[in-house]
């Protein structure tokens, strides 16, 4: 007896029959020969691929194929993959815009997202032809990443190249990607990488210990990060109660950086094996801008400083005190409290006795000291304005700005 299945049992579940989706491209891929950038090229407008759908078009390839490389290669050699979205509000970082569902093939959103399928289909030993290409991959600034990255990574077998790459993605701004990569090189591409290109991640991967000169160079090098000369210092000056000369003369020198924070690491390490006379108290000069950066390095060393030290800041100020002004910012105020004519603001006037003045606790204010310009110093938020008079911080203004606006 023949058993005929039953219609409506599992045999046309939808789950287990599924249907082969429809194909989106009338190419006999037999007869595809591509033996030149422009045929390769000539073929991607075949394959038309959209924001929609160029996945979906792409699958359709033979996989492996001779034709998958040849597509890969033309693309990468034609370049045009900065896709970045419009800033969504004030100070906000930048990203990587999404691909649009109409973009085409000219559309660099598409094609960056068609570049990453590319190195996907590559291996390490095709990077060589691609050196051009990868360079001008490298070049592209934040936001983008990723891109960047797995173009490195190809020629990962190539140390020559893959150094190449790495000096001009960090020349790019791309530095968080770079400190990153940095244990992936030999010691000799470490040490290059910081003392050449100033990369501060090569300094995690190396030691004080065995590359002392370069750390000591750490120290003058004003294109590296205050944090990383603070940890070269720290590194450098280990446990030992007594500096040695060469680093004892390397922190005197680091103490005149333009770099508040570096001054003041240096300040901090000497003043912790008894060369006190570093500790930034108020130079004796009257210039304002050798004032406001003695502030600067005030303000630095006092965020680091002990609890139980004496505050340099005190040193700025007349004996009368310090006179604050403190304006505050409130978009949705009516009412002009102070009189100035302004509902928004909000004007407070205080005169500080000398010995319990205090730096203020914003975390812009060091910020702001390195942008000054006509006696005020400004921050994304704040605007201060400084009032030197016969060498003493007189008057200091705190002024809140309004809520950033998109423009």
């Amino acid at each position: 007896m023949v058993v005929t299945p039953d219609a409506g049992g599992h045999l046309n579940d939808p789950d287990l029959n599924h249907v082969a989706p429809a194909k989106l491209l009338a190419i006999d891929w037999n007869s595809v020969k591509v033996s030149s950038d422009a045929e390769a090229l000539a073929l991607w407008n075949q394959i038309a691929p959209t924001g929609d759908d160029w996945q979906q078009r792409l699958d359709e390839i033979p996989q492996p194929s001779p034709i998958q490389l040849a597509l890969a290669v033309a693309l990468l050699r034609g370049g045009n993959f900065a896709c970045v979205a419009p800033a969504q509000a004030c100070h906000a970082p930048l990203e990587v815009a999404a691909t649009k569902p109409d973009a085409t093939f000219t559309d660099p959103c598409l094609r960056r997202e068609l570049a990453l399928w590319s190195i996907d289909q590559l291996d390490a030993e095709d990077a060589p032809q691609l050196r051009d290409a990868l360079k001008q991959i490298a070049a592209l600034p934040p936001p983008e990443s990723q891109l960047v990255a797995d173009a490195i990574r190809l020629a990962s077998a190539d140390p020559a190249l893959t150094f190449d790459l790495i000096a001009i993605a960090w020349k790019a701004g791309q530095h968080d990607l770079v400190n990153g990569m940095m244990s992936s090189l030999d010691e000799a591409h470490q040490v290059e990488a910081a003392t050449k290109l100033h990369v501060d991640g090569a300094f995690e991967a190396l030691t004080a210990t065995t590359q002392r000169p370069v750390f000591l160079g750490a120290l003058a090098d004003e294109q590296l990060d205050w944090k990383t000369r603070a940890q070269a210092m720290a590194e450098l000056a280990g446990d030992d109660d007594k500096l040695a000369p060469d680093l004892q003369k390397a922190l005197i020198t680091a103490t005149k950086s333009p770099s508040c924070e570096t001054a003041a690491a240096a300040a901090h390490v000497l003043d912790r094996h008894g060369e006190h006379a570093y500790v930034p108290f108020k130079p004796v000069a009257t210039q304002a801008d050798k004032l406001t950066h003695g502030l600067c390095v005030t303000t630095a060393y006092e965020q680091e400083a002990r609890s139980d030290e004496r505050s340099p800041f005190t040193s700025y100020l007349p004996a009368r005190g310090l006179e604050l002004v403190t304006v505050t910012y409130d978009p949705y105020s009516d009412v002009d409290t102070d009189g100035d004519g302004d509902p928004h603001t909000n004007r407070v006037t205080d005169l500080v006795a000398r010995a319990s003045a205090e730096l203020p606790d914003l975390p812009d204010f060091l910020g702001a000291l390195r942008h000054c310009a006509k006696g005020t110093c400004s921050s994304d938020d704040h605007d201060f304005k400084l009032v030197w008079k016969n060498g003493l911080l007189t008057r200091l203004e705190i002024l809140e700005k309004p809520p950033c606006q998109k423009p």
